[in-house]
C-alpha cells in the first residue's frame, strides 16, 4: 500500500507541476535572418555560371549571306564580309560590307507584260514600270550591345551556348541613285560552336532618303542575313 501511495503522489505532483508551467505566458523572440545566420564578407553571386565562350578583345571575322524582306519589285541577294571587336563581353564595334545582286520580281515582270496605249501617242503601246531604286551594296559601321548570354538545351542531347545583341550605327547605301547615307539599327543572335566559331542570324533596318516620282521619300530597307564568324586569339 505504501508503494502504491507513493506512486500516486508522484503522479499528482507531476501533473501539478505541468499545470503550473502551462499557466504561464510564453514569449517568442523576433529574429531577422541576418541575426540567425550572422554577417558575411562575401559578395552576392552576380551570375549563375561562368561564361563558356568569351569574346572580349578577340578580333572577329565573318561572312554573311541574306536578302531584303520588304522589296516589292526586286529580288535582292546580299553577300559580304564583316569584322568586329568587343571591348568587354557586352560592348563592341562592327564593320560590315555587303554587295547586292538584284533582279526583277514576279510582280514587276507581270506589270511589264501589261500593254496599253500611250495617252499622248495612241499608236504606241507602253507597259507600266514602277519607279525602283535597287540597292547595289551597303557598308555599315555599328556599335553592338550584347547583354544577354545563356545556353539552350536541345532535346537533352546538346547544349548550345548563345548570346543576343542589338546594334545601331550609320550606313552608306550604294543605289541606282548614287551613294546615300542611312541610319541602321538591328538585332541578332549568335550560336557558339567550339571555342572560336559561331553562327549568326541578323535583322537590320537601314533608313535613308531617296527620290520617288521627283520627290524625296524615306525608305526602310529591312534585311535578314545568316553568317558565320571566327574569333581570333
Amino acid at each position: 500500500m505504501n508503494s502504491n501511495l507513493a506512486c500516486a503522489l508522484r503522479i499528482i505532483f507531476l501533473m501539478a507541476s505541468f499545470g503550473g508551467m502551462t499557466s504561464q505566458r510564453l514569449y517568442a523572440m523576433e529574429l531577422s535572418a541576418s541575426d540567425v545566420r550572422g554577417s558575411s564578407d562575401k559578395k552576392p553571386v552576380s551570375v549563375l555560371q561562368n561564361r563558356y565562350f568569351v569574346k572580349s578583345l578577340r578580333p572577329e571575322f565573318g561572312v554573311a549571306v541574306g536578302s531584303f524582306l520588304n522589296e516589292a519589285f526586286t529580288d535582292t541577294t546580299l553577300y559580304g564580309v564583316r569584322g568586329g571587336l568587343f571591348f568587354n563581353e557586352w560592348i563592341g564595334m562592327e564593320l560590315q560590307y555587303l554587295k547586292a545582286n538584284s533582279k526583277n520580281s514576279d510582280d514587276r515582270e507581270a506589270l511589264n507584260q501589261l500593254k496599253y496605249r500611250d495617252f499622248d501617242n495612241p499608236s504606241v503601246l507602253v507597259s507600266p514600270d514602277p519607279d525602283v531604286n535597287p540597292v547595289r551594296g551597303a557598308m555599315d559601321v555599328s556599335g553592338v550591345l550584347a547583354p544577354f548570354y545563356g545556353k539552350l538545351n536541345l532535346f537533352d542531347k546538346l547544349i548550345v551556348y548563345s548570346d543576343f545583341y542589338v546594334s545601331a550605327g550609320m550606313a552608306r547605301m550604294d543605289t541606282l541613285q548614287g551613294n546615300l547615307n542611312a541610319i541602321t539599327i538591328g538585332a541578332g543572335q549568335r550560336f557558339y560552336v567550339y571555342d572560336s566559331m559561331s553562327f549568326r542570324i541578323d535583322f537590320r533596318d537601314r533608313t535613308y532618303t531617296e527620290q520617288r516620282g521627283g520627290r524625296s521619300s524615306r525608305r526602310n530597307a529591312l534585311s535578314i542575313d545568316l553568317g558565320a564568324s571566327y574569333f581570333f586569339l
